[in-house]
């Protein structure tokens, strides 16, 4: 723990000014003073920078899913980060690896709690406990460790194109051989070097800028030599992946930053074609150990998890983000009461009530059909974050319910102008518009078992069961229409009845959309890092 040489008082990292600041006589010291971390009972504070490259601190240890937080700090208090749980945690002294650079903290907690405010207003049916502000006092900043790599290329490339030019009266197609040679060199290609943060949270808060931007003012602009002084009142995740894990990683970016300089210069656009990955001579010089700040936050919802994140350095808000059933419930009745009563307006006859049924399901279907579409994106590259951001996000499908809607609206406005055009509604009319969505409908569910098809992981009974049952909902409300029936009060059941399979099968897949839009409780002890496929 930092003391006040003034006074003796608790002495943390002060956001606003960069600079070590004593709670009791808001003194002013630099983070590089190290000799205020040591113990008073043990002066060997000052010797971590010279022994061995390490630096001794305080592990917690949660004992329900074994996450580690590193500290120089004496107690750690609270739920852990990592499971939600309310623990007490586990501690240890340890000597960690010294790293070579640290970004301090530029985003202070009230800005932290005010971007993440603001991006969450973004989500209607976001749950409750993310608005609250008593909750949201949770986010704890934490130094994620990450390697830096550097990388040099320096090679030769030849190959043979064909291309074709065309005049006014004539074409001809030209064979060239491109050679050349290229120099390139790239600094800090970074990742994260821990195995308890999730890949895809931490690839989502990056970018940090470890050079000044002159487009942007911030408080921590570039990378600082490490010293202890900046984790005074803050934690850290331990580096626990070998810099040897992510080297092809960093070559690989490198290959592709060089690819698509090369397809975009002058000279080579025309060819349309870049060197192979073999002939840049890709090699990394050098890593390095780097801690990067992030303000970090988990909800816990039964037995699983979520994740909030704000990078630290530039206010950038990454969010897990369930749908919490009560604000959907009073949100939709809200919108189905209006929509209701607009409906009345519109109805021509009871007849219009069952076939937007029909058109309803085909609604529910796409719906499902969006989910696994970006399921299987989620699992080509291998991320997990790709989910639909809300229930509006398929606009599409949205346009067409409500332009079939503006329809009825201007059949009604059409029979207050001329009574008789009501005479124009007939149940086979709708019936056969209900075809057309049929088919629609037919189309749309065989390319979401393809889809599904190509989903190893993820899938749910929801995705078989509820385009089966949406699709027999709309066979049998068309069917209705066709039979037309005298009776008035069948139109409205045969609505009802495909309206609510419709409502079960949108609630399963928004229950589904949960699960898969949070994570199982983290077991680190067990699993050795963020899986997200661990049970």
């Amino acid at each position: 723990m930092a003391n006040c040489p003034q006074c003796g008082g608790t002495v943390k990292f002060d956001i606003e000014s960069q600079q070590l600041k004593c709670m009791s006589c808001d003194g002013l010291f630099a983070p590089e003073m190290e000799d205020l971390l040591a113990d008073p009972e043990n002066s060997s504070g000052s010797e971590d920078a010279n022994n061995g490259g390490e630096y001794e601190a305080t592990v917690f240890i949660c004992p329900q899913c074994g996450g580690e937080l590193v500290s120089t700090e004496h107690d750690l208090s609270g739920n852990c980060s990592f499971c939600g749980s309310p623990v007490v945690f586990n501690t240890k002294m340890v000597r960690q690896k010294r790293p070579d650079y640290i970004i301090p903290f530029g985003i202070t907690k009230n800005e932290c709690k005010e971007a993440f405010i603001k991006e969450i207003k973004k989500k209607p049916f976001a749950p409750k406990e993310l608005k609250d502000p008593e909750f949201i006092e949770s986010f704890r900043g934490i130094y994620v460790p990450y390697w830096f790599y550097d990388v040099k290329q320096n090679g030769k490339f030849c190959f043979d194109v064909n291309y074709t030019e065309h005049h006014s009266t004539y074409s001809y197609v030209c064979k060239d051989r491109v050679s050349g040679q290229h120099n390139s060199e790239y600094k800090h290609i970074m990742h994260d070097a821990s195995s308890v943060l999730h890949d895809d949270i931490s690839e989502k808060t990056e970018p940090f800028e470890t050079v000044p931007n002159p487009d942007f003012h911030r408080r921590s602009p570039e990378l600082k030599k490490f010293s202890t002084g900046y984790f005074a009142g803050f934690y850290a995740e331990p580096a626990d992946v070998p810099a040897s894990t992510y080297i092809e990683y960093a070559k690989h970016i490198a290959d592709d930053k060089t690819a698509a300089y090369i397809t975009k210069h002058q000279s080579f656009t025309k060819y349309h074609k870049y060197p192979e990955r073999k002939t840049l001579e890709t090699s990394a010089e050098k890593n390095s150990l780097a801690m990067m700040p992030v303000w970090f936050l988990s909800y816990r919802k039964h037995n699983r998890v979520a994740y909030a994140a704000v990078n630290g350095q530039t206010g950038r808000v990454v969010s897990d983000c369930s749908i919490d059933f009560g604000i959907f419930t009073l949100k939709f009745l809200a919108a189905a009461a209006i929509f209701f009563i607009l409906l009345m307006f519109a109805t021509i006859m009871p007849v219009s009530v069952t076939l937007m049924s029909v058109i309803f399901a085909w609604f529910v279907t796409r719906y499902c059909h969006d989910d696994i579409k970006m399921l299987r994106g989620r699992a080509d590259d291998e991320k997990t974050g790709k989910l639909r951001v809300k229930l509006s996000s398929s606009k599409l499908t949205l346009g067409i319910f409500i332009g079939v809607f503006i329809v009825f609206l201007w059949f009604k406005a059409c029979c207050y102008v001329e009574p008789d055009a009501v005479l124009l509604v007939e149940p086979h009319l709708f019936g056969l518009i209900a075809v057309v969505f049929i088919i629609l409908h037919i189309v749309n569910t065989v390319f979401l078992f393809i889809d599904l098809a190509a989903i190893k992981k993820d899938r749910a009974v929801c995705y078989f069961i509820s385009p089966v049952l949406d699709l027999a909902a709309a066979f049998f409300g068309t069917a209705v229409l066709f039979a037309a029936p005298v009776e008035d009060y069948k139109y409205y059941l045969a609505g009802c009845i495909v309206i609510a399979v419709e409502m079960l099968s949108f609630i399963a897949i928004i229950r589904n959309y949960n699960r898969i839009a949070t994570r199982p409780l983290p077991q680190f002890a067990v699993h050795k890092g963020g899986d997200d496929s661990a049970k």
